[in-house]
This record gives structure tokens, sequence and C-alpha cells, in this order.
């Protein structure tokens, strides 16, 4: 079988209106590409041969213009069908995150540096590969700010990356959620490749998690999820627990900081990498 296919490389803050745009076009596929270079995330858009690409390209045009940004560069091609899953894997391979860790896909079995940790991942159908900056932001973070014993929680755990680092970096139990369970399943399987125990996962969001129990919340999520979340958020810390959060593009600080201030949070940091922000913060008494 034969795919058109449609290439062009979208600033991150349009990635996921792009791609809703197009979803009534009948795109098959999407494969994304980080560049730090560029600052550019490329889109490989499958489509079927039937497919009007020329109503296509407009559509791509127009939201870039509504958004006020130039033109994209688009090229098209016809491609036969392959084994997809394994296209991608020549694509990941092994590599370092942060001061500490090691990230290995499953398939693979390097030698690990004696100075790091390894985490073996396959991400399957789930978020976080570690590629990403906000997923390296928050590991990062992490490194700084976990303190041993501690409980952590993890929210939207996706592959489970960030729960995996937590318990190596020495937290005493941690607990990663998701609502999507094909995430939870992934996550499980990724934290019983590390063999880590005192990492329990569940289907569900912070409604399922008793007050003021959480040492360290991690939060790589969305700018809009993270502020609808909030009062979950300060519910589960414990009076001066510690928050990760990422996914934040640094046109949106300002609705997470409005929400920082009602719920009385104080930042410690605010770190950026490319498009995106990650923010370091502590809980305070109401």
């Amino acid at each position: 079988m034969s795919w058109n296919q449609l290439t062009v490389d979208v600033p991150d803050d349009l990635i996921d209106a792009l791609v809703g745009e197009l979803s009534g076009h009948g795109v098959e596929g999407v494969w994304e590409s980080h560049s730090p270079e560029s600052g550019l995330t490329r889109l490989v858009l499958y489509f079927g041969l039937r497919s009007n690409l020329e109503r296509i390209e407009d559509e791509v045009r127009t939201l870039f213009s509504r958004c006020g940004r130039q033109n994209p560069a688009i090229s098209r091609t016809v491609v036969e069908d392959c084994d997809w899953t394994e296209e991608w894997r020549k694509s990941y391979t092994s590599f370092a995150i942060g001061d500490d860790f090691f990230v290995i896909p499953s398939w693979e079995n390097p030698t690990v540096p004696d100075d790091r940790l390894a985490i073996r991942i396959d991400p399957g159908q789930a978020f976080g590969t570690g590629t990403h900056e906000t997923t390296q932001l928050t590991i990062e973070a992490l490194e700084r700010w976990l303190e041993p014993e501690q409980v952590v929680l993890d929210v939207g755990t996706g592959s489970g990356i960030l729960a995996i680092a937590s318990r190596l970096l020495g937290a005493k139990k941690v607990f990663a959620c998701d609502i999507d369970p094909v995430a939870v399943q992934v996550a499980r399987a990724n934290i019983e490749r590390n063999s880590e125990d005192h990492v329990w996962t569940f289907c569900g969001s912070l409604d399922a998690v008793t007050s003021d129990t959480v040492h360290l919340l991690v939060g790589n999520l969305t700018a809009e999820v993270i502020a609808a979340l909030f009062p979950e958020f300060q519910r589960v810390l414990r009076l001066h627990g510690v928050a990760i959060f990422s996914g934040i593009l640094h046109d949106q600080i300002e609705e997470i900081r409005k929400c920082l201030a009602r719920f009385h949070f104080t930042v410690y940091e605010e770190v950026t990498r490319g498009e995106w922000l990650a923010l370091v913060c502590e809980k305070h008494v109401p």
C-alpha cells in the first residue's frame, strides 16, 4: 500500500492545533522529530492516496497565517508501506539525560557509563521517550530537588520514565497515575523492566490520592491541565511540599503564575529550554 507523505516544520505551540486541524482530512499517522537547533518540530503526516493534498496544504498555511506565523515550507512525496514501528526504532537509540541517567530503548543492550543510572524504556503508545525538552527539564529538576525517603507523585506518567527516575534518585515511595489506561500499562511494563519496587501505578487522577501525603509532585503536562488541576495539587501536597511543573510554553506562564499566587505557592526555579519552561515551587499555608 502507498501513502501520501506531507512534511512540515512546526513551532511547538502549533503542533496540537495543526494535528487537530488536519484530523478531519483523514490523517492516518503522524511522525514527530524535534530539532533543538531550530526550535521546531518536524511533522511527517501520512494520508491516503485519494486525499486532496492541495486543500490540506492550504489548511496548513491558513493556520500559520491565522497565528501570525510565516508560511511554512511544505514538502510532499509518495511512500510505500513498511513496518513503521521498526522504522521508528531505528531513529531512537540510547542517550544520556540529566547528570545521572542513561536512557536505553528496551531493544538495545549498550554499555552503561559508570557514572550513570540506566533507565530502560519502551515508550509504546505513551508519551515520554526522554528526548523532549519538557522531560529533560523535569528530570534535571528532580536531580536537584528530590530528597531521599520522600513520597513522590507523578501525575500524567506516560511511559513512567519520571517515576522510575524518582525511585532511582532515592524516593521512598513513588505513585504514578494517568487517565489513559494504555499509558498506565506501558508505565507498569517499564517499571517492571527496570526491576523497581515501591513504585505503584493507577489509572485515574488526583481524586484518588489522600490529602497532605505527597512530599514532591511532578506534573509534566500542559499549561491548561496544570491550571485545571491546581486545587488538587494544593490538596495532595504536604505543607512545604515541592511541585515540579513542565510542559508550559513561554506565552502561557502568566496564567500559571496566577494559579501559583491564588493557591499560595512560592516559585524557587524557573528554567527554560527552547519554547518550553519548567517551574519548581513550594506549597505554603493558605
